[in-house]
Order: C-alpha cells, then sequence, then structure tokens
C-alpha cells in the first residue's frame, strides 16, 4: 500500500465513523443502514466493506479514538483518566445519549468497560489494605464511573467535570475505603 493508498484508506474510514456518529443522534441506531452511512459519507458500499463487516463493525472501530483521547494527555498515568473520560463523554454527549438508548449500547458499553477497566488497573496499587484483589477494585470503578456518567448525561444541564470527578473521588473513596490517585487537574 502506498501512502497516498494508506491517506486514502484514512480518510475513508474516518468519512464512515463520522457519518454514522452524525446520523445515530438522529435516528435511532436500529433504523441505521449501511446504505445511510455510505450516502452521508459519501463512499460506496463496495469501498464500506472493504474496510467494516458491518455497521457494528464500523461502530466499534470508533472506540479507538476514545482511547486514544485517554492516554493523549499524560494523565493517563495513576486516575487522570477519570477527569479525560468525563471531558470526552460531555464533549459527545449527544451521542453517548444516543448509543446508551439503542441497540448498540452492549458494544459501546463493552467497548468504554475494556477501555476504562485497562487504565483503571494502571491506576490502582496492586495490594489494598483490606485484601480486596485489584481486578475486582478496577471494575467496580469502572462500574461506578459509568453509572454516575450515565446519570451525568442525562441531565438537562449537567455539572461541570470538576463537579462530576469530585463526586466519583467521594464514591471511590466510600466503596473503596481510599480513592484512586488524584488527577493532575486536582493538584
Amino acid at each position: 500500500m502506498t501512502r497516498g493508498e494508506d491517506r486514502r484508506v484514512r480518510r475513508t474510514r474516518r468519512a464512515l465513523q463520522s457519518a454514522l456518529f452524525e446520523i445515530v443522534v438522529t435516528q435511532s441506531y436500529e433504523t441505521i443502514t449501511v446504505a445511510n452511512i455510505c450516502a452521508a459519507a459519501d463512499v460506496g458500499r463496495s469501498a464500506f466493506y472493504q474496510h467494516f463487516q458491518g455497521k457494528d463493525d464500523l461502530l466499534r472501530s470508533g472506540f479507538a479514538q476514545l482511547e486514544a483521547d485517554l492516554g493523549a494527555s499524560g494523565a493517563g498515568q495513576k486516575a487522570g483518566f477519570v477527569a479525560d473520560f468525563l471531558d470526552h463523554a460531555l464533549q459527545h454527549r449527544l451521542l453517548y445519549r444516543a448509543m446508551m438508548r439503542s441497540q448498540a449500547a452492549p458494544i459501546v458499553s463493552a467497548a468504554t468497560r475494556r477501555i476504562l477497566g485497562a487504565k483503571a488497573l494502571e491506576s490502582l496499587p496492586p495490594v489494598s489494605p483490606s485484601g480486596i484483589p485489584r481486578e475486582l477494585r478496577a471494575t467496580l470503578l469502572v462500574d461506578m464511573l459509568l453509572s454516575l456518567t450515565r446519570w451525568w448525561l442525562e441531565r438537562e444541564t449537567p455539572q461541570p467535570v470538576c463537579e462530576i470527578e469530585a463526586m466519583f473521588r467521594e464514591m471511590a473513596a466510600g466503596s473503596l475505603g481510599a480513592p484512586p490517585h488524584r488527577s493532575a487537574s486536582q493538584g
């Protein structure tokens, strides 16, 4: 593959992802077809299928951006991923809300849990004072973060990220006995 082809591949993939995300905000995921996505992206069906097996595969591929966003700030060490995730969720609030209300919710949930779970594991010390396994602590943190995020995004006027992050830290401290490490934004 030449450099020009590589650019075209990236451009086509981005156009298809953007089209799906734009459509899902106004139309239920269940009713979106590959033809709808291709029309919105101005890409042929054969080109779509050269890159993706179907719309679920296209949806899964979009989580690479979330993964990149959670590592981009350099706050990925310790629990900086919490603020990064909340920033990302707020920026894409309409998309998150639409996806979590659709048949795509299991795909969204699984991909988000995988990404956040890895970040949570990185942020936690290997041993807890009470002996709770690290993997269980990470799972609990992710579940708590996703529940809080969903509650937050369903509100008409979401509070600022710093308030939600503080709520999360308080809940984490209460549930696990100690909060995850503070992010750089908290000093």
